[in-house]
């Protein structure tokens, strides 16, 4: 019967050994867990400053861009403003150099050749 005994008690006490080893396992993959819980919320926190920045550079990138279609816009304008003034100037002295002799006698003689080639065009 001492033999009985002593290997229910050895039983027993490898069963308590294996628990304990058990728990021990599980306590090291719950610390594991917790450490690559903590690294997951410190790796998202640096992730959402990266998009904040992100969104803020995207925003001052669409800002610019509208300013500069914006002025681009505004160049667009003035040129074909001075266009039109030039086309009307030009078109102003054509007419005075034809219908006037006077003019026409003027443009003529005493022009410097570059303002005459910019007149006769």
């Amino acid at each position: 019967m001492s033999y009985l005994k002593l290997a229910i008690a050895g039983t027993i006490a490898l069963i308590i050994v294996g628990l304990f080893g058990a728990a021990a396992v599980y306590r090291g993959n719950a610390i594991a867990a917790q450490a690559a819980e903590r690294q997951a919320k410190a790796d998202l926190a640096v992730a959402v400053g990266v998009n904040a920045a992100n969104d803020e550079t995207i925003g001052r990138m669409k800002a610019l861009a509208d300013a500069k279609d914006k002025l681009l816009a505004e160049i667009a304008g003035q040129i074909a403003t001075i266009n039109e003034n030039v086309a009307d100037n030009t078109a102003a002295v054509q007419g005075l150099k034809d219908a006037n002799e006077d003019v026409r006698a003027y443009l003529a003689g005493a022009v410097p050749p570059n303002l005459g080639l910019q007149l006769n065009k």
